[in-house]
């Protein structure tokens, strides 16, 4: 399949100012649609008020062009004097790649954003939009990666690395399984190494069981070229957690101090209203220093979140709006279905 990096990205929208201040240059991407758009400003904003002592240049790649949104990170650009670059894609060779209802063709913006920044960049640091900051990056601006070193990753946790060395046949993937929401990524060896070109084929044409579309096939070409960075750095944290500790403090056995990116995964976000959890309160003091301070939480859209939210509301001892919530999730299964 011939694929032209030109005609990926449509429009490209730059903002702030790129001039250095510090010794330290950090360049962060994302690739988001719109559903992810709020959680990435949060994240990028956490970022920015825990490394005030780095050069930091971020770069969005996404398909949904919203005013609202792209001006509220104009405003946080001047403001903090960093430069933000918006590159604005066309999807539609995407949905092409396997996908569902819970991993849209978006988990593959990733690619489109390594593809296009090895142009002109060395390395990227990959952040997924529900992974926020509450440390200091500048190690990671001041590493180079060597040569035959494709990324620094983190091992994703021990129930998902079971089972994938097997899975995809890969048996150096049952230590080595690493999560992608976070990747300090070489751009030079995955030019060289044309990366993209080989990760497609791997899409379109493998028979392998995956699970994880992006984040097998990018574990499948990397494997023996990672270098593994501490769980501090790719803290994985899912929310529904709460649900099981049932202990509001429970949080800090997997969020420590020296913990410097969370990666709240899951159904239940960090900004959907009812994860009124004090382990989410790193998603809360970005907030309130953003451009978004003043926009509402996001409540449900899914079956999945209604669900997660009545049940998050019972624990919460509010049975009445759990009630609600759950009549919502009987009307947005039915409505689903329709």
């Amino acid at each position: 399949m011939e694929f032209n990096i030109a005609d990926a990205v449509k429009t490209v929208y730059r903002y702030g100012s790129d001039e250095k201040k510090n010794k330290s240059e950090l360049h962060i991407a994302y690739g988001i649609d719109k559903n992810f758009q709020f959680g990435a400003g949060i994240s990028l904003t956490s970022v920015i008020i825990n490394n005030r002592d780095v050069d930091l240049v971020f770069h969005l790649f996404t398909d949904n062009e919203d005013p609202v949104f792209f001006s509220a990170l104009e405003q946080l650009a001047e403001k903090e004097a960093i430069a933000v670059n918006i590159y604005l894609i066309d999807k539609s060779f995407f949905t092409l790649l396997p996908n569902t209802l819970a991993w849209s063709v978006a988990i593959y913006y990733r690619f489109i954003a390594f593809e296009y920044l090895a142009q002109s960049l060395t390395q990227v640091l990959y952040l997924d939009a529900d992974v926020m900051c509450k440390g200091s990056l500048q190690a990671l601006s001041e590493m180079t990666l060597s040569e035959g070193i494709y990324a620094a990753v983190v091992r994703d946790v021990a129930e998902t690395r079971e089972g994938a060395g097997e899975r995809l046949g890969e048996a150096q993937l049952k230590d080595d399984y690493f999560n992608s929401g976070v990747m300090f990524v070489s751009l030079a060896a995955w030019r060289d190494n044309d990366i993209f070109k080989r990760l497609l084929e791997l899409l379109l044409t493998s028979n392998l069981k995956l699970h994880f579309f992006d984040q097998d096939v990018l574990n499948l070409l990397f494997v023996r070229h990672t270098l593994f960075l501490s769980e501090d750095y790719n803290c994985i944290y899912g929310i529904k957690k709460e649900l099981k500790f049932r202990d509001a403090n429970k949080y800090k056995t997997i969020i420590k101090d020296s913990t410097i990116l969370i990666h709240y995964i899951g159904v239940t976000k960090p900004w959907n209203s009812w994860a009124n959890y004090p382990s989410a309160q790193f998603f809360k003091d970005a907030y309130l220093q953003s451009p978004w301070s003043t926009q509402a939480l996001i409540g449900p859209r899914t079956p999945k979140q209604y669900k997660k939210k009545s049940r998050h509301e019972r624990l919460q001892g509010r049975y009445g709006a759990s009630i609600v919530s759950y009549l919502g999730y009987l009307w947005a299964k039915l409505k689903q279905k329709s």
